[in-house]
């Protein structure tokens, strides 16, 4: 069985039709665990409405902490992260399910959707073990096998920025078997407007120093115990992730983050 962990955070406008694109799906043998991180819209009482869903809480901590929440309530032997405003396709958990077979973890292609309808297809790269990881430093658009998540104790933390790319370096640090598929699996929507976002943060000094923060721990978790071409690897990663910190910088920081 696969459990689809889904942490929620004041997304009314989109939870529904989060749950019925799982709904919707070819391959039933599936549970959906909701962990509501502290919502003070209408998103609890739209999954309640649903019978066959887990709804769990947690305080307020941030996604990282709603998913560990999952996890240690989840009764599949797979695991799949789906964040509440995003949707999947109707084949998504046959493919992932008929395609880890002997590997740890499977991991897919997937749209970026934008607010004004325009999609961009994302494919993971297949050239190295360490790219097809971290090109895309998302935790959705893989299945996991749990017995693995467990036997290390891979935890996401308790952070409001990041925790994805801290998840994925302890994972990979344990050297799991991938298998890489062509298939597109996952539907991400790109909120650019503020109003739209459901994330449990705001774009401010906090967000600077959490994705500074994250991006320090990456590289300390990492650069000693990788080789030496993933080590140039990690470090065009990084060049290419502080571009996006000098975004956040610009237009929410100002003077007050230290370049």
């Amino acid at each position: 069985m696969i459990s689809i962990i889904i942490p929620m955070y004041n997304s009314e406008k989109y939870i529904e039709k989060c749950i019925e694109s799982i709904l919707n799906n070819l391959y039933k043998n599936f549970e959906i665990i909701v962990v509501d991180d502290g919502s003070t819209d209408d998103s609890i009482k739209i999954v309640k409405k649903y019978t066959n869903i887990k709804l769990l809480y947690s305080n307020h901590a941030g996604p990282g902490s709603a998913r560990n929440v999952g996890i240690e309530n989840a009764s599949g032997d797979f695991i799949f992260f789906l964040d509440s405003d995003d949707t999947i396709n109707p084949n998504t958990l046959k493919i992932l399910k008929n395609n880890i077979k002997k590997y740890d973890i499977v991991i897919g292609n997937y749209n970026i959707i934008y607010d004004n309808g325009d999609i961009e297809l994302f494919k993971t790269p297949t050239d190295s073990k360490f790219n097809s990881f971290f090109e895309s430093v998302t935790v959705w658009n893989r299945l996991y096998r749990k017995e693995f998540l467990n036997k290390y104790k891979i935890k996401f933390e308790s952070i409001f920025q990041g925790e994805d790319r801290l998840f994925l370096a302890e994972l990979y640090l344990h050297n799991p078997k991938i298998n890489v598929i062509s298939d597109n699996i996952y539907n991400w929507m790109r909120h650019e407007n503020e109003t739209q976002k459901t994330l449990t943060h705001i774009n401010d000094e906090s967000n600077f120093n959490g994705q500074l923060y994250c991006m320090q721990k990456f590289k300390s978790l990492l650069e000693n115990k990788i080789s030496v071409k993933d080590r140039d690897l990690l470090i065009e990663h990084l060049q290419y992730s502080c571009i996006y910190l000098n975004e956040i910088l610009k237009t929410t920081c100002k003077e007050k983050c230290d370049i």
